[in-house]
């Protein structure tokens, strides 16, 4: 006889949540081969490329020049991926699903341990179909990495805590340095706010002076030192490197105080005149959809019933949570993926609230929620696919019959409890990011010049060296199948180049050309939407001319 989820309000059989998982599993993975579309990505996979073919695992160089921006362990992961599996754009993205994976795993593992199998199946959902995190799985930067190490080393902490193990030691302080070594050394804070909070709202303060501690904050300095021995060999035994218009800037000094802490502050290398203390609150809004506001309403309840000493399942969620956000909220540094690290978290807090409801106003709040959120993300989804990519509209009218389908497919189970408008949420947000693989991502990769330029030369011109006279194109340089030479202008214009060399050039380096007596031919031009933020006049395809910049392939005659 076939398994069954139950509850007091009805049934819903394990397929029909297995489905939805391995469809949701199968959106995450479904941007892995989509060049990229935004700038940090490709800087990061030019980093890694140098250090893969290099073999130089100690130096992060960026076009020849010492770089200081970002601790040394996703560069080495990718690096070895490249090496495995060739210099690509599947290569770069794969280790970071496989860290988010893991993350998925030790949430259902978090999950587990405090509520049931059912809540875990919750949260599990729930991070799979959060809106930033499946973007943050085709747009891959350092979250997926800490996602997965931190949850991981938030559960193997609290079975330290729970018995002493070497096993749970070990696990837990590498992934907690693997971690820091990612990020910087404040990623330490909600690891350690979530087993600190565990202990002080259970009142077990002597608990923290165990000599467990101890031997873990000890294994986390020993972890961490290959990350301090490249810093200081890049960077300590060499004052005399620039560094941000600076001289003398420690590398160690850097890694364990400025790479984050400097930023939060805002005074480090990287500075922000602006922050607003409400950002991540509204943020979360479409990067947590569809669960932020039941996950709002999960977490105000969990801090009531705190305060009326109402004892908890567990506190590691709440206080590894509340803190970040406390601490992010407060500085003015403030990026919409900086969150996405807590989403295991919030998973957890938002199942531990939705599968105990049965009836009453909870449920009704939820399942009101729920639909009015899922009536805003499908009139939205509705406008974009309009405005932005009218002529394939059938796509998404594809995609939502699915979702149609897939509705009456939930909706005539029998279950009358939060069963059927959950998997709805989840549904949608599948059809939603199908669409965005399909065609959002795709055709706004069309609009990246330097992508399709590096893609029409090795083409085109297969085997032929290409000067740069755009600085910053790391997107061409990556996918450039011949190294790329970088020239100023100026060096073009008065010392010349070989006649019929390619140059590709952006907008600012045609101008000057333009204005010298070189004879140039230009091969190609390809529209460039410049920056990471788009525009409503981007957006709609009627305006979307006016917010283009420009690259050119030419020829000099």
């Amino acid at each position: 006889m076939e398994k069954a989820i139950t509850s007091p309000g009805g049934q819903l059989h394990h397929s029909v949540y297995y489905y939805v998982v391995a469809a949701a599993i199968l959106i995450n993975i479904a941007g892995i081969a989509i060049p990229f579309f935004t700038d940090d990505p490709a800087l990061y996979a030019m980093l890694a490329r140098n250090m893969a073919r290099s073999n130089n695992f100690t130096d992060l160089i960026y076009h020849g020049r010492d770089w200081l921006d970002k601790p040394h362990f996703p560069f080495w992961v990718v690096a070895i991926s490249f090496k495995i599996f060739g210099v690509n754009t599947v290569a770069y993205k794969l280790p970071g699903l496989l860290f988010y994976f893991l993350s998925v795993f030790y949430t259902y593992k978090l999950a587990r341990k405090f509520y049931d199998e059912q809540t875990a199946l919750l949260a599990v959902l729930i991070l799979l179909t959060a809106q930033h995190a499946i973007m943050s799985n085709t747009d891959v930067r350092a979250e997926p990495y800490i996602m997965g190490l931190l949850v991981g080393s938030v559960y193997h902490f609290y079975r330290l805590k729970e018995k002493f193990s070497i096993v749970q030691l070990l696990l837990a302080s590498l992934f907690a340095a693997c971690a820091v070594m990612t990020k910087g050394i404040y990623l330490l804070i909600p690891i350690g706010s979530a087993i600190i909070g565990d202990y002080v709202f259970k009142k077990d303060y002597k608990g923290m002076l165990q000599w467990r501690w101890l031997f873990s904050v000890l294994l986390v300095c020993v972890f961490i030192l290959p990350e301090i021995y490249t810093v200081y060999r890049q960077f300590d035994l060499h004052p005399e490197k620039t560094v941000f218009g600076r001289t003398g800037v420690s590398g160690i000094w850097w890694f364990l105080w400025g790479s984050q802490f400097g930023r939060f502050n805002n005074d480090g290398f990287i500075k922000n005149s602006h922050g607003d203390p409400f950002f991540f609150l509204h943020t979360l809004l479409w990067a947590f959809a569809p669960w932020a506001i039941v996950f709002f309403y999960a977490l105000g309840k969990e801090l009531r019933d705190i305060i009326k000493k109402i004892a908890q399942p567990e506190y590691l969620c709440l206080t590894a949570s509340v803190v970040m956000l406390l601490i992010f909220s407060i500085s003015k540094f403030q990026l919409p993926f900086y969150t996405n690290i807590l989403f295991p978290f919030f998973a957890v807090i938002t199942a531990g609230f939705i599968h105990p409801l049965i009836a009453g106003a909870e449920l009704r709040f939820f399942k009101i929620s729920q639909y009015v959120i899922c009536g805003l993300l499908l009139a939205a989804f509705a406008a974009i696919s309009f405005l932005f990519a009218p002529e394939k509209l059938w796509i998404a009218i594809v995609l939502l019959l699915v979702g149609i389908l897939g509705a009456y497919f939930i909706y005539r189970q029998r279950s009358s409890s939060y069963q059927p408008v959950f998997l709805l949420s989840c549904v949608l947000m599948i059809i939603i990011n199908a669409w965005f693989v399909l065609v959002f991502y795709p055709m706004l990769v069309s609009y990246k010049g330097d992508t399709v330029a590096a893609e029409y030369v090795n083409v085109n011109f297969p085997g032929r060296p290409v000067i740069s006279l755009a600085p910053m194109a790391d997107r061409f340089d990556f996918y450039m199948k011949q190294p790329v030479v970088y020239l100023r202008p100026e060096d073009v214009i008065n010392k010349g180049i070989a006649k019929g060399q390619l140059v590709f050039a952006n907008d600012e380096a045609m101008d000057k050309l333009k204005s010298s007596p070189l004879r140039i031919h230009v091969v190609k031009v390809f529209d460039n939407y410049f920056g990471e933020n788009l525009k409503l006049a981007f957006i709609n395809k009627a305006t979307r001319g006016s917010t283009l910049s420009h690259f050119y392939l030419i020829r000099i005659d």
